[in-house]
């Protein structure tokens, strides 16, 4: 489960200010990604499932459990697209202190916020 440990980080991050004018175009590419999934209802009910799984696998302490939910969020990956995959391992990667990392910490929290709509 360590692939998807960071998401826990990144909605705890709490960001000020918006994108910076020369983001990195990978990150301008992920950004974009995470605002096609929140246009798209059938992506953000998706998203939004994949969310709240990843938040019920950080709590479990049984392991087949883990390794379901972690089967169950490949899944929704997989659906979400390649676009997603690669901005969410990029968001990953990123410094969050950076002016890209704040970016994709924006576009993440402004997908996620949609899912308590």
């Amino acid at each position: 489960m360590t692939r998807f440990a960071p998401f826990a980080a990144v909605l705890a991050l709490t960001l000020a200010g918006g994108q910076a004018f020369a983001l990195d175009a990978r990150v301008e590419a992920g950004t974009k990604a995470f605002a096609a999934i929140a246009a798209d209802a059938g992506k953000l009910k998706t998203y939004c499932a994949m969310s709240k799984a990843m938040s019920s696998a950080s709590d479990e302490s049984d392991s087949a459990k883990n390794e379901a939910t972690d089967k169950e969020i490949t899944g929704y990956m997989t659906q979400l697209g390649p676009d997603f995959q690669k901005a969410w391992d990029l968001g990953a990667d990123l410094n969050p202190d950076s002016e890209d990392g704040k970016a994709m910490n924006a576009a993440l929290d402004q997908l996620e916020e949609k899912c308590s709509q």
